[in-house]
């Protein structure tokens, strides 16, 4: 099963792989709200609250985000961002894959998040609903079911990623 996760245009992808938060200091910011520090390891205990292995763990989505003139964040994120896939069942049959959570919907700013502990299987492939997001309520990926997929060494090692056009 292929999955896609976006990273900035400027990145070392190609020697570290995609990094999850444990692994790296970027993207901290959009967590300090929610764990009331600013503080990375205040942030790494306050996702590990959230569900085990959450700052080991890698977001992706199941297409490539579908920018309709409906929302500025997207666009930023499409046009600021390379976009890489894998495949899912490659990680597992290496034995890279400790767990996978499905996030099924948050309220404004990531309040009250709703996590699944799911299996591969069941992976839903249906098309996302990309006209809900609205950055300006603070409905961007609370609107759009993703997973999180928590890697043994919190990374997603150069090998298995492409670089999508």
């Amino acid at each position: 099963m292929k999955l896609y996760h976006y990273v900035p245009k400027k990145n070392t992808v190609f020697q570290d792989g995609i990094l999850s938060i444990s692994k790296n200091d970027t993207n901290l910011k959009t967590y300090f709200k929610r764990a009331n520090s600013d503080n990375k390891e205040d942030v790494i205990a306050w996702l590990e609250k959230t569900f085990p292995g959450r700052s080991k763990s890698i977001s992706c989505l199941t297409e490539p985000i579908k920018w309709h003139s409906n929302d500025i964040v997207l666009k930023q994120i499409v046009q600021n961002s390379e976009l890489f896939s894998f495949e899912l069942n490659d990680l597992i049959e290496d034995g890279l894959v400790e767990a996978i959570w499905c996030k099924a919907g948050s309220q404004a700013n990531g309040i009250n998040e709703q996590f699944f502990l799911i299996d591969s299987e069941q992976i839903d492939t249906s098309p996302l609903p990309w006209h809900k997001c609205n950055s300006s309520r603070g409905l961007i990926y609370g609107v759009i079911r993703h997973y999180l997929i928590v890697l043994k060494d919190g990374l997603i090692p150069p090998q298995y990623l492409s670089k999508e056009d």
